[in-house]
């Protein structure tokens, strides 16, 4: 047993020596730049409700929220509120409105959410058709009932706004431009994201059809949003490795994938994320929003 586990452990230490150096560096830089794109984003949206911050506090309050999601129970829930926090402290914004434009642009993801659902179940059993269904009504409920959300958001956030400033928000649905750029700027991230999972399995000399690339990228979005450990920790890893070996990838190349992913986008980030907390007063304003 024991030499077993050891002749396991040289046999992916072997592989993982052989990846090149620029396969790495090309799927970390992929990683930084969805970042970046997230954070212009969340620029025209503030800037769709009359309000500015600029690029760099707003890739931090990225990082940062990403550290506290990674690090915390329940994926993208504390570090949503601490980027919220961040520009509200930052750049001035009233929280309230800084709040809501996260929200919003976490809308605007829905669109290209589905489209690779769809994509990534053609996979899979048909089966599984009627949960996107009743995924995409609900959805399309939310979008319709926009106005709804923002006066929600704002009760449970007992924030008080002027007239002015909640007639902006509530008018962010109905902003062309936002709403196409912001859909447009999520799509490149979901393609980034696809690109960067294309670029770990080259890392490992595997020639994987893209079909099988965006079901890959679907199991692992759908698994960081349902988990319910810090960053999907443990939940992630063991399934992308059971969704790849079902779709015929053997299990050591399966494992040195899922590795390699979650090296990028959990340790690398939550290292940045960390940094970004540390050098830039981020634990003061977490500690702040924590006690409101």
């Amino acid at each position: 047993m024991f030499e077993s586990i050891v002749s396991s452990a040289g046999r992916y230490a072997s592989l993982v020596r052989g990846v090149p150096l620029y396969y790495l560096l090309i799927a970390a830089a992929l990683y930084y730049i969805s970042v970046f794109i997230y954070a212009i984003r969340w620029k025209l949206v503030l800037e769709g409700v009359g309000k500015d911050a600029s690029l760099v506090e707003l890739t931090k309050a990225l990082m940062a929220g990403l550290f506290v999601n990674n690090v915390t129970p329940t994926s993208r829930s504390g570090g949503e509120l601490l980027r919220a926090a961040w520009i509200s402290y930052r750049a001035r914004v009233p929280l309230g409105v800084s709040t809501v434009t996260v929200l919003y642009e976490r809308l605007l993801e829905v669109i290209p959410f589905f489209f690779m659902m769809l994509l990534g179940v053609l996979y899979f059993i048909p089966s599984k058709l009627p949960i996107i269904a009743v995924l995409l009504v609900v959805s399309v409920l939310v979008w319709l009932k926009w106005d709804l959300i923002v006066k929600l958001t704002l009760r449970l956030l007992k924030a008080e706004l002027d007239e002015g400033e909640l007639e902006k928000l509530s008018a962010l649905q109905k902003s062309g431009f936002v709403t196409l750029a912001g859909i447009s700027l999520s799509s490149v991230v979901w393609l980034l994201d696809v690109l960067r999972l294309k670029v770990i399995t080259l890392a490992f000399g595997l020639s994987l059809s893209w079909r099988i690339i965006i079901a890959i990228s679907v199991v692992n979005l759908i698994l960081g949003v349902v988990a319910i450990t810090p960053g999907g920790l443990g939940i992630v890893e063991g399934g992308l490795v059971g969704a790849m070996t079902h779709m015929g990838i053997p299990q050591v190349f399966a494992v040195l994938v899922t590795l390699l992913e979650r090296f990028i986008s959990y340790v690398l980030g939550t290292i940045t994320g960390f940094g970004v907390m540390l050098l830039s007063g981020g634990f003061e304003i977490w500690r702040a929003l924590k006690s409101r």
